[in-house]
């Protein structure tokens, strides 16, 4: 995948700018487990939360809206925090051992 942006993070102008609509990606509580999906942006809310959306193979896209704890902006399924991914990163959430 290619992308107009070179930076994760963005204001809503910004990412609005870019023409990416985070209204357009289903909000999701956690990530799909075993599906890899790349990382396309965060996008900031009030300073204490960050919209990051990513996209499978297929063209589904996911929201995942992570607030600002003592440690950071950390997506727990990923155990990374949101300031450190990149544009165009893959990253999966390992499927649970049932």
């Amino acid at each position: 995948m290619r992308f107009a942006h070179d930076h994760f993070t963005m204001s809503y102008h910004q990412a609005r700018d870019y023409g990416i609509d985070y209204r357009n990606f289903d909000k999701v509580d956690s990530l799909p487990e075993g599906v890899p999906l790349v990382a396309i942006a965060g996008v900031w809310g009030d300073y204490q939360n960050i919209r990051c959306l990513f996209m499978d193979a297929e063209g589904n896209g996911y929201m995942r809206n992570i607030r600002k704890w003592s440690n950071g902006y950390v997506i727990r399924e990923l155990g990374v925090d949101a300031k450190e991914l990149t544009v165009g990163e893959k990253v999966q959430m390992p499927a649970s051992a049932v």
